[in-house]
């Protein structure tokens, strides 16, 4: 079997590590694998393209700056001409509009997109949701990387339920064991209770109810210290930083940027807070909990599909700071709950979010689509 993927750029985000981590196992499977882009380059960020060239995957990058064009439908309708996929793998809106267009040209191949979150009010791209219902209601199947996401599909934009098959986030597990480095001791913060977290430095990833917990926190641990790593791709930083100073937080909360070696970074905590008001997913939180760091999350959608709560870690109401910063207190006070949560973390990780099974689930979609598929054929 041959697939093409495509995605908007190659640069480090949820759906891009997934694709990555996916591209590897289909390889082990025997799927021969290529990935092409929308456009090459993004104004910051980290680059997969090495990552995914290193596995011997092939990039075919469509145009080199962001944006639709009737160049990049074209490319794609080209590709596809030589390529030969036996299916065409869409991942995020603008990929899934593409992948449409140009397969209006190839009307037998099977396509699927993988819907990677639910795009509410807050999505920049929100007027197009009409149109993408439109597409998603064409395509072969959807795959959905949550409950969460299936169920803002069938029950907000209307698929078909016989459409949309949930295929959760899966991880190498393993890869999250042990650290690289010792970011403690480079950062000066041995010997301090760290608390965590990571994600794009926007409103919705909850960052300042973190910053908003802290003197609560320091209440009751005051050499406690917050680590907040991720992207400012939308100049969100000044916003914190704002907030950090008028709590006189400076000693106490770092906005420490993208981490490339998220292990390192994972390990240096004593505990991972995640504040999310929604994800379509949250890969960070298993990676968390993969690393065996327990978890004090947002009763979000979909992050009470990976914590359980009171056993890998705690889940508080969202957009609560007071409720972050009592449930952080709670877990720290009790060392042998912590490890106790960490190692069930782990567990966990290993029997529902394993990238090798979640390879075999979208296999099974990958042949249920083309099975009945007259594309290719003589």
């Amino acid at each position: 079997m041959k697939v093409l993927h495509l995605i908007k750029t190659l640069y480090a985000g949820g759906a891009e590590i997934h694709l990555l981590t996916l591209c590897r196992h289909l390889q082990e499977r025997g799927v021969e694998v290529v990935v092409s882009t929308l456009c090459r380059e993004i104004p910051a960020g980290e680059p997969l393209h090495e990552k995914f060239r290193a596995l011997g995957v092939p990039i075919v990058h469509l145009q080199n700056r962001p944006g639709l064009s009737l160049s990049a439908t074209v490319g794609l309708a080209r590709l596809l001409r030589q390529e030969r996929p036996d299916l065409l793998h869409t991942h995020l809106p603008r990929a899934d509009l593409v992948g449409a267009l140009a397969g209006a040209v190839h009307p037998r191949l099977p396509r699927i997109c993988s819907i990677h979150d639910m795009y509410g009010a807050q999505w920049r791209g929100r007027r197009a949701l009409p149109l993408l219902d439109v597409i998603w209601r064409r395509t072969d199947r959807l795959i959905a990387v949550s409950d969460a996401v299936n169920d803002w599909l069938v029950r907000e934009r209307g698929i078909p339920p016989t459409r949309v098959t949930t295929v959760r986030y899966g991880i190498d597990a393993e890869r999250f064991a042990r650290p690289a480095v010792d970011l403690r001791r480079q950062w000066g913060i041995a010997g301090k209770i760290v608390i965590g977290s990571a994600g794009r430095l926007e409103p919705r990833k909850g960052h300042e109810d973190l910053i908003l917990a802290m003197p609560g926190i320091l209440a009751a641990f005051p050499d406690a210290v917050l680590l907040i790593a991720g992207h400012d791709l939308q100049g969100y930083r000044p916003t914190l930083e704002r907030r950090i100073e008028k709590l006189a937080l400076r000693e106490r909360v770092r906005l420490v940027g993208f981490q490339r070696d998220i292990v390192s970074f994972l390990h240096a905590l004593d505990l991972f807070a995640f504040a999310s008001r929604s994800e379509g997913f949250g890969q960070i939180v298993i990676e968390a909990m993969a690393a065996g760091r327990p978890v004090v999350a947002a009763r979000a959608p979909a992050l009470f599909e990976l914590v359980v709560d009171s056993e890998t870690g705690t889940l508080v109401d969202v957009g609560n700071p007071g409720a972050i910063a009592a449930a952080v207190v709670e877990v720290l006070r009790r060392p042998e709950r912590m490890r106790s949560m960490g190692l069930r973390g782990m567990e966990r990780v290993k029997r529902h979010f394993d990238a090798a099974t979640m390879t075999a689930e979208i296999l099974n979609v990958y042949n249920e689509v083309t099975h009945s598929s007259s594309w290719g054929r003589p």
